[in-house]
């Protein structure tokens, strides 16, 4: 029999987890241990204790992202109603949509270990807890139910992008904004919260092996942590960075300082956007976001196994579309792996993944220009320049067609895991493009 454990929280999303109560005052966790079918009773309550009767109660996985997942969208749902659901209940997934008794109680399934995002709406009072689940023991939890704050803000939108959208992490709250990137919420609960500019699009294209596939692109254009307060508006919200312009016939030093920056991927959103492939006798266990303290937040976690070193195994992500990168100056990544030594490695991929039709009309053919990097099991810094990837040959081994042949028309980023026997991990943090001016996606 195994037992499970609610641990309250309240911080920043994407942050460190601790406990602290509505107010911001942090206070002890309880573990009381039981073996109930239910893992904790939630109460919600108005001010002085009265129960916050027939109060809605959604749960959602921290790293959830309004608008920026491929979730069933919930039945008979009025986006225009505050109260309204974004998404149905799964509760695989950690997602839960409940509605309190007459008392203010709801009981909540057991959910997976992890962490995830209570909230409570009782009209226009509503309250936003974090929690961390373990698989100990059992508490109880209640929440007090406040009037609601605003927020208004800015995203610097990227270079040839009209809209983005802006969602509020673990909550189910998302809105588009205007042609300029102004935004606004009304009616969120009190809390500190991770604000998310993004574009995410579902799309066909083509995967490793060549088939036509389903995919999806999550672009991040930034994020900021931002208090709310009940009864109150939070102002001058911004999201992303101004554009940066390439600086002509001059000579520093710092690479930033002279090129475009495009922040690719942090993994705060977890690893949506992200794709897994294999080869026939390459197997992929695990492709997920996991908590690292030495990064302070989410990376990108990838388990695999490959029988061979004819075999491979990916994790990868779509550009949305055909990317010039001619003028790529290099990429930034930060990886570890799980064994240190020779028999692990990575490789990291410039794809060029597009169907028959449109190979055909642009003269192009599917293939890659990549470069290997030896992994160390502590986090290293890795800089990939285009004069790092691996020359072609005449048989283009492993569909290396050189970058001369790829950078005016890259579709995908890849990482293949490398190894043979026994299972290996990876873990994968903040790539950065430097010298190519932000796409839209």
């Amino acid at each position: 029999m195994r037992y499970w454990v609610w641990k309250m929280a309240f911080a920043a999303l994407g942050g460190i987890f601790v406990t602290c109560s509505t107010d911001g005052d942090c206070m002890a966790g309880s573990t009381l241990e039981t073996e109930n079918s239910i893992a904790v009773t939630l109460t919600v309550q108005r001010e002085g204790g009265i129960p916050a009767a027939r109060s809605k109660v959604f749960v959602r996985p921290a790293y959830f992202l309004a608008g920026a997942n491929n979730y069933a969208f919930a039945e008979n749902q009025d986006l225009s109603e505050s109260d309204s659901p974004v998404v149905a209940s799964d509760s695989a997934l950690g997602i839960l949509n409940l509605v309190t008794d007459s008392l203010g109680l709801v009981d909540l399934p057991r959910l997976k270990p992890g962490y995830y995002v209570i909230e409570a709406r009782q009209n226009m009072e509503r309250a936003a807890s974090r929690v961390v689940v373990t698989d100990s023991s059992v508490d109880s939890l209640s929440m007090t139910v406040l009037s609601t704050g605003a927020m208004k803000g800015q995203v610097y939108l990227p270079a040839g992008m009209k809209s983005v959208t802006v969602g509020i992490q673990g909550l189910d709250y998302f809105v588009q904004t205007d042609s300029l990137g102004h935004f606004e919420f009304d009616n969120l609960p009190a809390g500190t919260f991770s604000v998310v500019g993004f574009v995410y699009r579902t799309y066909e294209s083509t995967g490793s092996d060549g088939e036509p596939v389903v995919m999806s692109s999550y672009l991040q254009v930034g994020s900021s942590s931002t208090k709310v307060e009940s009864e109150a508006t939070v102002e001058d919200v911004t999201i992303g960075q101004r554009p940066i312009e390439i600086i002509p016939d001059s000579v520093v030093s710092d690479t930033e300082d002279v090129y475009p920056i495009v922040y690719f991927e942090d993994f705060e959103d977890s690893t949506q956007g992200w794709y897994k492939g294999v080869s026939e006798y390459g197997i992929v266990h695990a492709l997920d976001a996991q908590y690292d303290t030495e990064r302070d937040g989410l990376v990108g976690h990838f388990v695999y196994q490959n029988d061979s070193n004819y075999n491979w195994v990916l994790m990868g992500r779509s550009l949305n579309g055909i990317v010039n990168l001619s003028e790529l100056d290099s990429v930034e990544i930060w990886a570890r792996g799980s064994k240190g030594d020779s028999t692990q490695w990575l490789s990291f991929s410039f794809d060029v993944l597009m169907d028959s039709l449109t190979l055909d009309s642009l003269g192009y053919e599917n293939g890659k220009s990549w470069v290997h990097l030896e992994l160390d099991t502590t986090w290293q810094r890795y800089v990939i320049t285009p004069k790092d990837l691996l020359e072609t040959d005449s048989l283009k081994i492993g569909a290396n067609l050189g970058w001369d042949n790829v950078k005016d028309h890259v579709t995908n980023l890849n990482l293949f895991g490398g190894g043979v026997g026994g299972s290996f991990e990876f873990w994968i943090d903040d790539i950065t493009i430097y010298g190519v001016k932000p796409w839209e996606p």
